[in-house]
């Protein structure tokens, strides 16, 4: 676990990585965790100007990891085969606040964090990208909020910045299909700063990063506290709070026998089967 995500420096930046490339960096909660701690040293480093977000191997990151989101809800079957015991509202409540405050950690970085994307960003790390300061992506990046097919339908984190960053429709149009899209198309609706051929991509993170390490270190600590309050004239910390009551809820559903139920049909087919079947559902090929 302790080598799952990583903080290298060198000279003023510091390199915050995801190390799970043959999951596609899909993250546990721990590793969720474990990365908001790398990034509070990373703050507290004064030589640290900037942060690079970024995944190791072919993929940025795919989301959660879902065995361990059942796993960590208490949702997984006896080894018999029993239905587990739903857990109470209150347990889901503190575990859904400590992740909303991981996401709410990023946007309230301390230091600009810039986002290097390549392959897969899905779920929670399409939410680290929108959430940080600059996101620079290859071409060949592959995005979706396909999160939202398991029930969530538009519900979601950090909706306040989701809605100024795309606008009303196409955040709607987003968490409502859940469909894949590319670099080129993240550029024109403002989700990255750039996207850029995938060989060039750790060269211009790395030039980005330089320049920005080029202003005083006070000045980018103010710099960041002042934008956080234009963010919060906007509802940029409520959204937080709205949030994981909401993911709460939004994971508590009843399904209706017509419904698809992700997870009755991970318990029928496992969890490959179970993804392929949701997109199937759902028409589309987001992940």
């Amino acid at each position: 676990m302790d080598d799952a995500v990583l903080l290298e420096r060198s000279g003023p930046v510091a390199r915050l990585s995801i190390n799970r490339p043959a999951k596609h960096n899909a993250l546990r909660f721990d590793d969720l965790d474990r990365l908001v701690e790398l990034l509070h040293e990373a703050e507290d480093d004064d030589s640290v100007r900037v942060i690079v977000l970024k995944g190791r191997g072919q993929s940025f990151c795919s989301g959660h990891d879902y065995d361990d989101a059942v796993r960590s809800y208490g949702l997984e079957p006896g080894k018999s085969g029993e239905k587990p015991r739903r857990p109470s509202q209150r347990s889901r409540l503190a575990r859904d606040r400590r992740l909303g405050m991981n996401y709410m950690a990023f946007h309230y970085s301390l230091k600009p964090v810039i986002a290097q994307v390549q392959g897969a960003c899905i779920g929670a790390g399409l939410y680290l990208t929108e959430l940080v300061d600059l996101a620079i992506c290859a071409d060949t990046a592959r995005f979706s909020h396909a999160e939202q097919r398991f029930g969530l339908a538009g519900n979601t984190w950090h909706l306040n910045t989701q809605i100024i960053k795309y606008g009303p429709k196409r955040t709607r149009e987003l968490l409502l299909l859940g469909e894949e899209f590319n670099g080129p198309q993240a550029a024109e609706w403002g989700l990255v700063n750039r996207s850029v051929p995938e060989e060039d991509l750790e060269a211009t993170v790395e030039e980005w990063a330089r320049k920005v390490a080029q202003h005083p270190r006070d000045a980018l600590v103010v710099g960041k506290s002042v934008y956080q309050m234009a963010l919060d004239s906007l509802g940029g910390s409520q959204q937080f709070w709205r949030g994981y009551v909401g993911h709460t809820l939004g994971t508590n559903l009843r399904f209706e026998p017509d419904e698809f139920n992700f997870l009755r049909e991970r318990g029928r087919r496992g969890t490959r089967e179970a993804f392929a079947e949701r997109d199937n559902h759902y028409g589309g090929d987001g992940r």
